[in-house]
């Protein structure tokens, strides 16, 4: 009987009770400092896995500052491969249409965090009383895929607590009491960086290797390859002394390099470096790639990511005065859609153009960029594509300003 007592008030003394809530508390504390530390240790972090959009984004209060009458290309890493302003402004000038461009395309974003980065770029320049006098907004099929979604779903929440503000995160808590304490959490305690992000990088590792192709690699061209990245070595520094690695760097107004700041020598080279990167296998590989983790030949759009492009060109529509709709030319020696894969692709353009009022402009097949001008199964070359492109786009919005 004492026995059972003694047993009944330990269990009701209150210091068992702090004891308990403190090593909780404790395990708590030593687990987010785990997740911190194996974050840091990883460069996870907003600087770090969002570097480039970072860097945009500080460079937006310079943008808005310029008296220059402003136009922005926002869309995925082919735009940031494929555009370049200075020589987009150039070719313009020429034609009596003075702007100041930037290149906005990022890598690993598609269109539900392109969204949130949207309203942000939005917010700063509504603050600002400033508008843009043209925004082009890439539209990327492959991007838009359920492949595409489900792929960036351990991601979500940290990109979220990203680009999202409070009041946004407010307005999920208020549907998913759980969801918005998870993010508020990430945001605030973790250091925008989820548990699942970094699982899922781990969990990488563990996969089973990826279908690779089955064409035997190019042995001479990968040997001349290796030369010429030993001779392009130490060029960018010798050409961009200030150059400090930036991915979005102001005096490129966030695009690429271009022919007339390098010697024709260089130039050459990296031209040659792009075409022999154009080996069987190697696009064989990427264009696999494509396929597992974008779904680019089938196109199975996932409804989220077109309704979240709709909304990006809704927001952009409130702070520019002439906005376009591109899709970026396609390679069509690498890329070709299945008969149900063009349907797909053919219903989804009618539907954004009916939803936000702006006929597409549909560069993918045109024969001003032919598939030597890329330097993948998607990106655009360096001084091959980027510069046909540039100069296609040019013409095309110099005649869109001109009709207005």
């Amino acid at each position: 009987m004492s026995s059972s007592t003694s047993s009944s008030e330990r269990a009701g003394d209150p210091r068992i009770f702090r004891k308990t809530l403190l090593v909780i508390l404790l395990g708590m504390a030593a687990a987010l400092g785990i997740l911190r530390l194996i974050a840091e240790l990883n460069n996870a972090s907003k600087e770090g896995i969002l570097e480039r959009v970072t860097e945009a984004q500080e460079a937006l209060p310079a943008i808005i500052a310029l008296e220059d009458e402003l136009a922005m290309f926002f869309g995925s890493s082919m735009v940031h491969a494929g555009y370049s302003p200075r020589l987009f402004d150039q070719w313009l000038a020429e034609k009596g249409i003075t702007l100041k461009s930037f290149n906005f395309g990022f890598g690993g974003l598609n269109p539900y965090f392109q969204d949130y980065l949207s309203r942000r770029i939005r917010d700063e320049f509504v603050a600002n009383d400033r508008r843009l006098a043209l925004a082009m907004i890439e539209f990327n099929p492959f991007q838009t895929t359920k492949t595409r979604w489900n792929g960036a779903l351990p991601a979500v929440d940290s990109f979220l607590t990203m680009l999202a503000t409070d009041a946004e995160l407010l307005e999920i808590a208020k549907e998913d009491l759980t969801r918005g304490v998870r993010l508020f959490t990430i945001r605030y305690f973790r250091n925008d960086i989820s548990a699942e992000i970094i699982t899922a990088q781990f969990a990488q590792s563990l996969q089973a290797p990826p279908q690779r192709s089955d064409i035997p690699v190019d042995e001479e061209a990968a040997a001349r390859r290796d030369e010429i990245l030993e001779a392009l070595e130490g060029k960018l520094a010798e050409d961009y002394p200030d150059y400090n690695g930036e991915e979005w760097y102001w005096p490129w107004q966030g695009g690429p390099t271009i022919p007339s700041d390098r010697s024709e020598e260089t130039v050459a080279l990296i031209q040659e470096l792009m075409h022999t990167g154009l080996t069987d296998r190697r696009m064989d590989n990427d264009r696999l790639n494509r396929i597992r983790t974008a779904d680019i030949i089938e196109l199975q759009f996932e409804e989220i990511l077109v309704e979240s492009f709709i909304r990006i060109v809704e927001n952009f529509k409130e702070f520019s005065d002439h906005v376009e709709v591109i899709l970026l030319p396609r390679n069509t020696d690498w890329i070709d859609y299945s008969p149900e894969g063009w349907k797909r692709l053919e219903k989804i353009i009618a539907r954004i153009e009916r939803e936000t009022g702006i006929k597409m402009l549909n560069l993918q097949d045109t024969p001003e960029v032919t598939p030597d001008m890329f330097s993948d199964t998607t990106h655009l070359g360096r001084y091959t594509g980027d510069i046909a492109f540039t100069r296609l786009l040019a013409d095309e919005m110099a005649r869109s300003l001109n009709d207005r």
